[in-house]
């Protein structure tokens, strides 16, 4: 099922863009350019549309924290 289109970051290069889900899917994909046929369509809502997802098989472990030079943000694979 694809998330709410509020719920994506947009991640491109100036001749291309994804549109990434919050756990990392990449649910929308055209290539080479922006006006070529979508690759990965995920978005539209059926399964058979097609995302690519990696993520770690094990739980993250994340925390987060100031530094002088801005945020920062810290995962970890915690073996289960």
């Amino acid at each position: 099922m694809a998330s709410r289109i509020e719920d994506y970051a947009i991640v491109g290069d100036m001749q291309s863009a994804a549109l990434v889900s919050a756990d990392g899917s990449v649910d929308w994909l055209c290539l080479p350019r922006f006006d070529s046929e979508a690759c990965f369509a995920a978005l539209l809502g059926r399964p058979d549309h097609g995302c690519w997802r990696t993520a770690p098989e094990d739980e993250l472990e994340g925390r987060r924290g100031e530094h002088r030079r801005g945020p920062w943000d810290e995962r970890r694979s915690v073996p289960g």
